[in-house]
């Protein structure tokens, strides 16, 4: 672990991305005190007050402990942090995270399912409507080559998401969004079994609309393992 001087420009950011990597590599450990703010300085060729911001951001980020009399304690993320993090182990330009890669993989097909379950229950009608103009979309996509069909996919499951009425599922499909779309090539694999054949949408939705709650969550959980299926495959074959 080597800590690196820093460009003069976004100077917080950097010095901010720079310990937060090192944290959620585990290269600081829980319990860990970092370098005083002045020895910071020295290290990273900056001003103090760019360092005791980045120091304030990792603190609320709850990274760190800022203790009086102490200095910067190091947490532990797993027990402290929130589920943001996740779009910062998982980022445009980083070699991919393989645990967080997985995590995130396991997290979508459970809460996706959930998704779909409660979908079939509190559909309304302007859901419905916009999950059937998706599926539209997304056999003009694989008919005609137009349109992003990982895009229409997000859509999908975000729609269903609203139609679940729970707010939490929302927050964490945002969340999702951050890191997935920004690296949409990089999980084009997931999508190889159904590009060519959106059918699983269509009965998706139809289960859904039709109130069918148990075939929903079925058959999104089969859709999205498979795609899990394949992609960490792949991965572990890299």
């Amino acid at each position: 672990m080597q800590i690196k001087p820093v460009e003069k420009q976004s100077l917080s950011n950097q010095v901010f991305n720079q310990i937060r990597d090192f944290i959620l590599n585990e290269q600081y450990r829980p319990g860990d005190k970092l370098p005083s703010e002045r020895e910071l300085c020295d290290l990273m060729q900056i001003n103090r007050s760019s360092v005791r911001e980045a120091l304030k951001r990792l603190e609320q980020a709850r990274l760190i402990e800022i203790r009086h009399g102490e200095g910067s304690v190091v947490l532990d993320f797993k027990y402290h942090g929130g589920f943001d993090l996740i779009r910062h182990m998982v980022e445009p330009g980083k070699p991919l995270n393989y645990l967080a890669i997985r995590s995130l993989c396991e997290v979508r097909s459970l809460v996706c399912t959930e998704i779909a379950r409660l979908a079939a229950l509190r559909i309304k009608e302007p859901e419905a409507e916009e999950l059937a103009g998706i599926v539209g979309q997304m056999k003009i996509c694989v008919q005609d080559g137009e349109g992003d069909f990982q895009s229409l996919d997000f859509e999908f499951h975000y729609t269903l998401a609203k139609a679940s009425e729970n707010v939490a599922f929302l927050l964490m499909l945002n969340s999702i969004r951050e890191v997935y779309l920004p690296m949409a090539q990089a999980f084009s694999a997931m999508f190889a079994h159904v590009a060519g054949d959106p059918g699983v949408y269509e009965d998706i939705y139809q289960a859904v609309k039709g109130g069918d709650s148990q075939e929903a969550g079925n058959l999104t959980h089969q859709l999205i393992e498979e795609g899990n299926r394949i992609f960490m495959e792949l991965r572990e074959k890299a």
